[in-house]
């Protein structure tokens, strides 16, 4: 154990760039290119759906996390910033004109393109996201066990993947 294990964390803050799980995002109403099909599997209809997935995902990771480590549970509140966006199915064209076209892999979307004239040129897409939790303390030893699982059940569960590594601070 390091020196820092010791530390007591009250209320922490896991900070992450994750690449979303599509249940995350939400598509537009109608294609912007009047593509027959503009969206992803499992993607959300709009962005309150999208948001009470992603805040109903995180919570019950964070909570199986809280519980795998014999922490209390009992009127801990979970939050989150992630804010979702709407990405585009491209299928198979090469360039839309819609606002932003996603790839998804493994159930995330990993990579996005801006629309516009030219052929779509993807990147890899993260978001930065701030997992807060309050009402509960312990060391930074088991703050990192229930960051590994909280990573573990995000991913395998819900399908989201990390870029990096989770940092966990006071709040």
């Amino acid at each position: 154990m390091g020196t820092d294990d010791y530390e007591w964390l009250e209320d922490p803050v896991f900070d992450m760039d994750i690449s979303p799980p599509v249940a995350w995002t939400y598509f537009p109403a109608k294609s912007s290119d009047n593509y027959q099909i503009w969206y992803f599997v499992g993607q959300s209809n709009d962005t309150i759906i999208a948001k009470q997935r992603a805040n109903t995902e995180i919570r019950a990771a964070m909570m199986d996390a809280l519980t795998a480590a014999n922490m209390p549970t009992y009127n801990v509140e979970v939050t989150n910033d992630f804010a979702p966006v709407q990405i585009e199915n491209p299928t198979t064209n090469l360039k839309g004109v819609g606002p932003l076209y996603g790839k998804v892999e493994a159930g995330a979307v990993a990579q996005t393109s801006m629309g516009g004239t030219a052929d779509f040129v993807f990147k890899t897409y993260t978001v930065p996201v701030k997992v807060s939790l309050r009402n509960v303390a312990n060391t930074r030893y088991k703050w990192n066990i229930v960051k590994n699982t909280f990573m573990q059940k995000l991913s395998l569960n819900f399908y989201a993947r990390f870029n990096g590594e989770v940092t966990v601070r006071k709040f």
